[in-house]
């Protein structure tokens, strides 16, 4: 099989559009097509249904899917492995980022890695814990970072930094002008902003408080939010409170429009870690 033709495929697989596959591999429509065309021809099945305007894989295209990303893969390790004979490492290294690392920790790698490896060329995307699980998953981040474990047997996961969550609250809230440590059981008698579910902020979260017994039902819950940011901004305004990395709200604490409130034997620690593809 051609590679190219692969490449198309694994592409099309990707964006389920021809017209996208087309401007994002720089080639005409008639050309993706035609490539397409001619691996149905070489395999003898068909790979796509067009129905309308949507492009629908057939059972056949998933089977490929894993084999030509395999092969394309070898191609790209096969490329590394020479140029890194020759002394030089070069080339794409797609990353992705939960929230947390990906806002704060992640860019900071890349700028060092760029300097010692000024050929490379490094892309970053950003998503919650489990689109990041996913991606790596299905093959379209090489490595991500991700504040919470996803067991899967296709991964494998390695803890790279330590990160403190605090209870933070707005600079005008009772907690905050007392400086006093508040009790797990305050926590179910004020509202609370969570993270959406499958953010590692979330689960980080919940599981010191299920240690203690409580599960979400017990949270007087205000407010779910997509990111950090918006979690951040709302217990500014007022909203409710919230419990947040420290690397998060860094500049908050400092300037003191948030206020961080220690809570009596709650340990509010988590590990990112770097999770890649087995294979």
């Amino acid at each position: 099989m051609d590679l190219r033709r692969l490449e198309v495929f694994c592409k099309l697989m990707e964006t389920r559009s021809f017209s996208r596959t087309a401007k994002e591999l720089h080639l005409t429509q008639p050309t993706i097509s035609g490539h397409i065309k001619t691996l149905e021809q070489q395999i003898g099945l068909r790979l796509f249904d067009r129905h309308r305007r949507q492009v629908l894989p057939t059972s056949a295209a998933s089977v490929l899917l894993d084999y030509a990303r395999r092969i394309l893969e070898l191609q790209e390790e096969a490329g590394y492995a020479l140029e890194n004979f020759k002394g030089r490492i070069s080339g794409p290294l797609n990353l992705g980022g939960s929230t947390i690392p990906g806002g704060y920790i992640l860019p900071v790698l890349m700028g060092s890695f760029r300097r010692i490896y000024p050929e490379t060329y490094l892309s970053l995307v950003l998503d919650d814990t489990r689109g990041i699980v996913d991606r790596v998953v299905g093959g379209y981040v090489e490595i991500g970072m991700v504040g919470a474990r996803i067991e899967l047997e296709t991964l494998e996961y390695e803890a790279l930094v330590e990160d403190e969550m605090v209870l933070v609250v707005p600079s005008g809230h009772p907690w905050a002008a007392s400086g006093k440590a508040v009790s797990v059981k305050d926590l179910t008698r004020t509202p609370f902003i969570i993270r959406e579910e499958g953010s590692g902020t979330r689960t980080a979260m919940m599981a010191p408080l299920a240690d203690k017994g409580l599960d979400l039902g017990d949270l007087d819950v205000v407010a779910e939010m997509g990111s950090t940011e918006a979690v951040r901004q709302a217990v500014k305004a007022g909203l409710g409170v919230s419990i947040l990395s420290r690397i998060a709200v860094a500049d908050e604490l400092k300037s003191k429009s948030l206020k961080a409130v220690r809570v009596k034997g709650l340990e509010l620690k988590r590990k990112f870690y770097m999770v890649t593809h087995r294979q």
